[in-house]
């Protein structure tokens, strides 16, 4: 198999797309991706992931343990590769359900 060239418009789509893309549509573009394109990508996700976490726990005073949705857990849990470390107090079917809802 030949070297992938980067593909920054794809990077983009997928980074844009990650919350609202069909996710089998978003793995087969993002396994088409060369391997400095899809650091960019996982390096975004993450980026995202950890604002939105650190705007839950900027102030621990008004932390609220329900601040997020099962709807946002679902979608960093399926982000994740559905990992149990993920699931943010939510069981696996209700992330599930709300996933694919």
């Amino acid at each position: 198999m030949g070297r992938r060239k980067n593909n920054p418009d794809l990077v983009n789509e997928l980074i844009d797309g990650l919350w609202t893309m069909d996710e089998n549509e978003f793995e087969e573009k993002y396994n088409s991706l060369s391997s400095s394109d899809m650091s960019t990508v996982t390096d975004a996700i993450y980026g995202m992931e950890n604002e939105r976490m650190s705007r839950m726990f900027d102030d621990d005073e008004d932390y609220d343990e329900d601040a997020l949705s099962v709807d946002d857990a679902a979608m960093i849990w399926a982000s994740n590769g559905k990992d149990e470390d993920y699931t943010f107090g939510y069981t696996e079917e209700e992330l599930e359900e709300a996933f694919n809802s």
